[in-house]
């Protein structure tokens, strides 16, 4: 019996790999390649880590060459094959908004890091301080820092405001669309860095079953 096969599905991943020397925490974690087929979700089986292993055709290892955002420059398979992916995360360092930003006095809840589900492990809020016209005079990270795979957005500031202290005057200034606010946010740790490891290296991958590991954080 093949120790792999060459088609992008769980029954197909390699039967022995060196995962286990990822590190874990979990009775998951092993050596058998196919318990990690297309996982992309933090802390399935390293904490604060997500572990999987993906099969990449010769498209798509073309693609990752073309397109990749991660700090370092890493997340590029070496060659198309199965791969093993680790992706790491951090907690939000800092968080900025632009001048002359108008809101209301509130909490912001962000989303997973840049909009893409699963990036967010612990999601964060901040505080925002406005004065009585409306001016933002400050912006505080919240009780948690969060755990992001890369720098988490605030994708839509009317639904993602919870009112402190709101005035009529200022929450129109929100519902009509008033609101100027921008907030740029940084994170720390291992977040946006992405390990790869072709163990496998061939040409020939078929199947489509985890193209998409290469969109996500």
């Amino acid at each position: 019996m093949s120790l792999w096969g060459n088609l992008d599905a769980a029954n197909n991943v390699p039967k022995q790999t060196d995962t286990t020397g990822y590190g874990g925490d979990t009775p998951q974690v092993t050596g058998n390649g196919q318990v990690y087929y297309a996982n992309t979700q933090i802390g399935a089986y390293i904490d604060r880590n997500a572990l999987g292993i993906f099969g990449v055709d010769a498209s798509e290892q073309t693609n990752a060459e073309a397109n990749t955002s991660t700090k370092d420059g890493s997340g590029v398979p070496a060659h198309a094959g199965w791969v093993i992916r680790k992706v790491g995360t951090g907690p939000i360092e800092s968080i900025t908004v632009n001048a002359h930003a108008h809101l209301v006095n509130s909490y912001i809840n962000f989303s997973g890091g840049s909009g893409k589900s699963g990036s967010g492990a612990i999601q964060a809020n901040a505080r925002v301080y406005v004065n009585t016209t409306g001016a933002v005079v400050n912006v505080e990270i919240g009780n948690t820092h969060g755990v992001y795979a890369n720098s988490p957005i605030v994708s839509n500031i009317y639904t993602s405001l919870h009112f402190v202290q709101n005035t009529a005057t200022l929450a129109g200034k929100v519902t009509q669309g008033r609101a100027n606010a921008v907030f740029t946010i940084t994170t720390g740790g291992r977040s946006g860095r992405v390990q790869t490891e072709t163990i496998v290296a061939m040409g020939s991958m078929t199947g489509d079953g985890s193209a998409e590991v290469f969109d996500k954080p």
